[in-house]
């Protein structure tokens, strides 16, 4: 059984293509097969062409395709594709306006051009759908919370798999504490304790929580109601704003990690400052959440590749027990602490969202199509 998997990001898409095998005990295991990527330019359909165009003849004709979807909201397990699932993605577009209608475009093309194919979908908000009451709870009034206005967390499948690969590295315990810092274009930390996401940066929106690449992270209330009277109440463009041209672009005109890091001007070690702390202050508050940290793991294109920006977080953590080995950190290893470490083991770990989407068709294959 041929899977396809479809990974649409802010500005591009990921595609890669598994053989599922059998397993342990006949479990269903994704094997990787091929990989490519496109940038989001031109139409949905011809977007998903050039991604197949790099693809392997086989990889071009999937049995089963599963697409990851930013906001699930209600939808916390991964599921096929029905016309009331897709519905309820469209309406929750709304709270992802940067990725959520790229990826329900790419989902149509692909229902398009495989309609004899089973299509689902794996959301980021699953990870997170086990939130401490007090973390998924809003402090506002309750006629909102009903209507779903709450905290659902992100970066999920990113989550999903750094957990996973450090299951595989280290002798973890059942009720390990552990904070992963996700850290690239998006940024987010989560807790977890005993393999159960408690706490996370994010909210009701993947812009929430820490400042990013170009979106704001947290407001004060109080600045949106202003940057709304001076922008005359236009809702939808202070958004565009908060979403495309903040964070640390908005400090320092871009909003690349690397680039910054190098560069001299006031504003952009302003900016760069601003987020190492900001990231430090987060995984304290996620050690806070689950009561202490075994495991401190850096993930994210960032997180993963920059030796620089690891060094600088761990330096403002290292009162809580954090330390980096210069030497394993320059190298990229998989373990960044000293040998000798006893207090917080810190990790870097490149996350395959792909394997994930891919893994998560288990749990709805062996469903009849369109059965609940």
């Amino acid at each position: 059984m041929r899977v396809l998997t479809l990974n649409v990001g802010s500005t591009g898409l990921k595609a890669a293509s598994f053989e599922m095998e059998a397993g342990a005990l006949g479990s269903l295991w994704p094997v990787l097969k091929a990989r490519a990527q496109t940038a989001l330019a031109g139409d949905a359909q011809s977007i998903l062409l050039n991604a197949l165009d790099a693809m392997p003849e086989p990889a071009r004709a999937p049995d089963v395709i599963v697409h990851r979807i930013v906001h699930g909201g209600p939808l916390v397990e991964p599921c096929e594709l029905n016309h009331a699932v897709v519905g309820t993605l469209r309406a929750l577009a709304v709270w992802a306006p940067a990725h959520q209608p790229a990826a329900l475009a790419l989902m149509e093309a692909a229902r398009h051009a495989w309609p004899g194919a089973r299509h689902g979908a794996a959301f980021d908000t699953t990870f997170h759908a086990g939130l401490a009451p007090w973390s998924r709870r809003l402090p506002i009034p309750a006629q909102f919370d009903a209507q779903g206005i709450h905290r659902y967390g992100f970066h999920g499948l990113a989550f999903a798999s750094a957990l996973r690969q450090l299951s595989r590295m280290a002798d973890l315990r059942a009720d390990e504490r552990i904070v992963i810092a996700h850290l690239g274009g998006g940024a987010s930390v989560a807790a977890i304790r005993g393999g159960t996401c408690i706490d996370t940066t994010m909210g009701l929106t993947p812009m929430g929580g820490l400042p990013m690449s170009a979106r704001s992270g947290d407001l004060d209330p109080g600045v949106i109601f202003e940057l709304l009277r001076r922008t005359g109440g236009d809702a939808v463009a202070l958004e565009r704003q908060l979403t495309h041209a903040s964070g640390l672009s908005g400090i320092a005109g871009h909003g690349d990690l690397e680039r910054l890091l190098d560069d001299p001007r006031a504003d952009a070690r302003l900016a760069i400052d601003q987020f190492v702390m900001r990231v430090a202050q987060a995984i304290a508050s996620m050690a806070t959440a689950v009561g202490g940290i075994a495991h401190l793991v850096f993930t994210g294109g960032a997180g993963a590749n920059s030796v620089p920006l690891r060094a600088r977080i761990a330096e403002r953590l290292m009162w809580m027990g954090v330390e980096l080995d210069p030497a394993r950190n320059l190298a990229g290893q998989e373990e960044l602490s000293p040998p000798t470490s006893s207090d917080v083991r810190v990790w870097r770990i490149d996350v395959d969202e792909a394997f994930e989407l891919a893994l998560s068709t288990v749990s709805w294959l062996h469903r009849i199509p369109g059965e609940a």
